[in-house]
């Protein structure tokens, strides 16, 4: 059983293990971008689809694309329409997955792209499009001019909606263990993981799988893991829950007390670190005592 005050211990452990994680939390709050200038017109630059583009920052504007830098050569993950708005006529629309300034992540945009090269023809340098009101409320942005930054916003995370997000993706997880799919169970572990549990530590996917294989994904499919989780904290792309989790087999009944840290890896998140306990020894289950002479 986990001790009390354990809990907090093993917290200090895992940032301990993961100091940039911590460390992107304590940043974050205080996070200015360098406003990089365009001949007099004030740029940032964002990444999109693992590339760094420079947007050009007017707040009299809504968020608009440089059609030129999208139109070809890019990824299958974004992708390039007629655009139905009143933009412009001759706008095309883009979708992307993701795009990031700083810390702040805007994910599944739609927006218009135009033909913005004579901007950038104008100051001298390719401009990726233009950052705009909508998107600079969005992310709590405010810039300023004197000190050539553009601040994010210094809210705290909201670490229920970042755990719900991280669920969504991981209910693929707790399908591929009940079903004891192990080619999709180990794609949803970090390949560093450390996993500790009553029977030993167990480092990296191909152990923390040789013992889940052992353990329990031989009674697959007749095996049910449910979790229930308790609390939960944000620590830059990291996120730290404990819960309450239940695992029945054919063979037994466990219930015990968890910890794990995650991370958002692109477009799926990973386990880091998980920590399971039992609150009692490991009782047989129905079906096994009903076999019994």
């Amino acid at each position: 059983m986990v001790r009390p005050g354990v809990t907090a211990t093993l917290l200090l452990l895992l940032l301990a293990r993961f100091p940039r994680a911590a460390a992107a939390q304590d940043s974050s709050t205080s996070e200015d971008i360098p406003i990089e200038r365009c001949d007099l017109l004030p740029v940032v630059k964002l990444r999109i689809d693992s590339a760094d583009m420079r947007f050009l920052l007017d707040t009299g504007a809504t968020t608009v694309l440089n059609l030129k830098s999208f139109s070809s050569g890019r990824s299958g993950q974004i992708q390039v329409t007629s655009w139905s708005g009143t933009a412009a006529t001759s706008a095309r629309e883009v979708s992307l997955p993701e795009l990031t300034l700083g810390t702040h992540r805007l994910r599944n945009l739609k927006l218009p792209a135009i033909d913005l090269s004579p901007i950038g023809k104008a100051c001298g340098r390719q401009i990726d499009g233009i950052l705009g009101v909508d998107l600079l409320d969005r992310m709590g942005v405010t810039i300023d001019l004197k000190r050539q930054v553009a601040s994010l916003s210094s809210e705290t995370p909201d670490a229920k909606a970042i755990y719900e997000e991280m669920e969504l993706n991981m209910h693929r997880c707790n399908v591929a263990f009940d079903t004891g799919n192990s080619v999709e169970l180990a794609e949803c572990f970090d390949p560093g993981i450390v996993f500790y549990t009553p029977q030993g530590e167990f480092r990296g996917r191909r152990e923390v799988m040789d013992y889940l294989q052992q353990r329990y994904l031989k009674f697959a499919p007749n095996l049910h893991y449910k979790m229930c989780v308790r609390d939960m904290k944000t620590f830059g792309d990291a996120l730290w829950y404990s819960y309450d989790y239940t695992i029945d087999s054919p063979q037994e009944h466990i219930a015990g007390h968890g910890m794990s840290m995650c991370r958002r890896d692109k477009d799926r998140w990973r386990i880091l670190n998980l920590h399971n306990s039992f609150l009692e020894p490991p009782g047989q289950s129905q079906s096994a005592v009903s076999k019994e002479p």
